[in-house]
This record gives structure tokens, sequence and C-alpha cells, in this order.
């Protein structure tokens, strides 16, 4: 008969093995799983970090309203979308002004002036950085002002901005007032003799009308004549409906989030800045006066500082200033013409010229030299007037007054920039191979 087996009798030193054992797996294990733990914890503040925080940090702050890198960056992606769009435009028009060499090279520097941008990424990002602060002083000021822009606004400023007008296209208003010039002064005459004034030609003497006799006057028809062919009619341009800017728009919206990421509600707000810069630069320059002012003068044109006192010295000493001009001046477009660069705003010279050709203030005055890129000028004054600004001058004043006030308004608050958007700035939409440099 088989022995029953006894069970095994675990000492306590063997169970004290066991248990420590035990504990040493239980710790290993808990250890682990901590380790996973803060390991996932890490890798998602990680993804955190990069999808939430650091897109919520501010690229500037405008007396404490921030301006966030996800902010940034959807205008970067914006800009790039515009910018490429105006470069493949102008891409066009220079194959279709391809025959005139001084259209082509226009069109051609102003490609690779967006191309420069475009593959620049510190200057889009400084760019779209003034951009976005602008924005918010602008608003800020706005808000003082009681300025708002309202949905149905932005809804029109949209249709007008694809070409629909539902109250019908605006007439165009007249770029500049018809002006006549003074009639020239006793002293403008000893200064210049008469058919230097810079006026408008003499209108062409219209030849006597022949009479026609009584043979010619009435036309014998001829029965065998072939009728003439009446031209035939144009088709009439299909009109621009509310349907059709709606297709446009919807096309134009969907490409632009498809390209840029750059949603409706935030092309919208595109729009509301636009608005509410246009109100503000509105009250800002109202009372712009509606003119501008006029210098007649003439230059003498030489290469060095030296050659200008010799030419001053002459004129001192009453030489005539045609004949000095024709003699000594460099510029070939007006040399032979007493050096004559007819009636010009402040803004249609280099700086340097303008300024000083309107410091002066007497008719027949002369400057002391002035340098510029193009040499040293002197220059005589022959006239002065105040005319009605054209519209582009007016934009231009409007535009100078308010930048002026832009600059003011900044300098009193609380600006801020940080450099954390370097490194991050979008690459997207990417520049067409079409336009690769």
């Amino acid at each position: 008969m088989a022995k029953t087996p006894q069970a095994k009798h675990v000492t306590r030193k063997q169970q004290n093995r066991v248990e420590r054992e035990h504990r040493q797996r239980t710790m290993v294990t808990a250890a682990t799983i901590a380790i996973a733990v803060l390991i996932v914890l890490i890798l998602g503040y990680g993804v955190l970090d990069q999808l939430v925080l650091q897109k919520n940090k501010p690229v500037a702050t405008v007396d404490g309203t921030k301006i966030s890198l996800s902010d940034f960056q959807a205008r970067v992606r914006y800009d790039r979308y515009q910018l490429i769009q105006n470069t493949l435009t102008l891409q066009q028009y220079a194959q279709m002004f391809s025959f005139d060499q001084n259209s082509a090279n226009y069109f051609t520097q102003q490609i690779q002036q967006n191309l420069s941008m475009l593959n620049t990424e510190e200057v889009m990002g400084d760019q779209v950085v003034e951009e976005l602060i602008n924005d918010v002083v602008i608003a800020k000021q706005a808000e003082k002002m009681g300025i708002t822009v309202s949905e149905e606004e932005i809804d029109i400023a949209l249709q007008e901005a694809f070409g629909y007008f539902a109250k019908g296209t605006p007439t165009p208003e007249p770029t500049s007032l018809p002006f006549a010039t003074a009639t020239l002064s006793p002293k403008q005459l000893t200064l210049v003799p008469p058919t230097a004034t810079p006026t408008t030609g003499p209108t062409a003497t219209i030849g006597p009308t022949a009479t026609p006799d009584a043979a010619t006057a009435t036309p014998t028809e001829d029965p065998n004549a072939t009728p003439t062919e009446e031209p035939t009619p144009q088709p009439t341009a299909t009109p621009y409906t509310l349907e059709g800017y709606q297709k446009s728009y919807g096309d134009y919206a969907t490409a632009l989030e498809a390209d840029a990421l750059f949603n409706e509600e935030q092309f919208r707000e595109i729009f509301r800045a636009r608005l509410i810069y246009d109100k503000v630069l509105a009250e800002v320059t109202k009372d712009v006066a509606a003119s501008t002012d006029y210098v007649w003068a003439r230059h003498i044109l030489v290469a060095s500082e030296e050659e200008a006192a010799v030419i001053e010295g002459k004129l001192a000493a009453g030489q005539d200033w045609s004949a000095l001009a024709a003699e000594f001046s460099t510029d070939e477009s007006n040399k032979n013409n007493g050096g004559d660069l007819g009636w010009f705003n402040k803004t249609a010279m280099v700086t340097e010229f303008s300024d000083a050709a309107f410091a002066l203030t007497e008719i027949g005055e002369i400057s002391k030299p002035v340098n510029t890129s193009f040499g040293w000028h002197i220059i005589q004054l022959l006239g002065r007037e105040t005319r009605p600004a054209t519209s582009d001058e007016l934009d231009q004043i409007k535009q100078e007054k308010f930048t002026e006030w832009l600059t003011s308004v900044k300098a009193e608050m609380k600006i801020e920039t940080f450099d954390n958007w370097l490194g991050k700035v979008p690459t997207i939409p990417a520049t067409p191979s079409t336009l690769a440099q």
C-alpha cells in the first residue's frame, strides 16, 4: 500500500522570503506603471503645449490685449494666399505686355518683390505682427470714437469686393477738377520767356468747311447697288446677379479654406478690420483740406559740390541762368530749356529736392546747393500756387496724416512684442512651382 505524501512544511524563513519577493514585484510593477503614466503625461503635455498652449501664447500685447500665435499664423496663411494670387495675376500681365519692355520690367520687378516676401519667413512674420498690432490699436481707438461695424456692412463690403452692387454700379467720381494756371506776373516774365510757361498747347484751327453745290448735294441712288450689310449686333453682357456673386464668393471661400486653412468667419473679420480702418481714417482726416500746394521751379544739376559753388558764384555775379544751365547742367532732359521742371507737388520729387524747393518763398529766389542721389542741384522758384487736389493726391495727403496719427497713438500705448513666432511662420500655401525663382 502506497504511502500518502505529507504536505511540505514551509519554514518561517521561506515565508518571509516569499512575501519579500512579492512586495518587490509589486513595487516594480507600480514603479513601471508610474513611469508609463509619467511618460504619457509628458507626451500629452508636449502635444497639448504644441497644439494649444504654445498657440495661445502672445506674439504681442497692446494695452493688455493679447495677439496669439494662432492668430499670427492664421494671418500669415491668409497674407500668403493673397500674395500668391496677386503674383499669379502679375505674371499674366507680364506675359500680356511682353511687347513693351518698360511694362514687362515693371511687372517682373513686382513679381520678384512678392517672391522675396514669400520666401523670407522673418520678413513676412515681422510684417504680419505689425499688421495685427495696428488692427488692435485702430479697433481700440474706434471704440473710443464710438465707431462700430455691423454684419450688414460686412455683407455689402464683401459683395462690392466681388463686383456685385445691389443698388447698381456707382458712377465713377472725377479724379481731378479743372484748374487754370494763373497768368504770369511781371516778375515771372523777367525770369523766363512766355513760351517757357508750362501751359496747354493752342487749340488747332479748324479749316473752312466745303459747301456742296446743287449737283452734288443730293446723292443719286443706284438701283443696281448692293445693299450695305448692317453690322452684327454684339451680344449683351450677362448681368452679374446675386446668385452669381454667391457662387463666386462660395468658390473663393472654399479655395481659401482648402489652401490656407482660413475659414469664412476669419475672412469676415478681415473685412470688419478694413471697414473699421476706413471709418477711423475718415474721422481722423475729416478736416484735411482738399487742396495741395504746387511750385514751378527750374534747376541746374552738377556732379559735385565744388561745381555747384562755381555755378552759385556765377549766378550771384548776374550771369544768365538759361545759358549756365545749357552749358553746365547734366540733366539732359531739360538743360536746353533752362532746367525748367514745370509745376509739381511735394511728393513728385525726391525728399531733399522737394524740401528745398518748397522752402523757397519769393519768386526768383535761388536755393543753396542741394545734394540728392542725382548730384548737386541749384534750384530757382518760378511760381507757387494752391490747386484742388486730385483724388490720388487727396488720398495720399490723408494717408500721410493718418500714419502720423497712428504713430502718435501707438507711442502712448503699452505695446510689447515677443519672438516666440520665430521658426513658426507657416509656409502654406506653398509658392506654386510656376512662380519659383
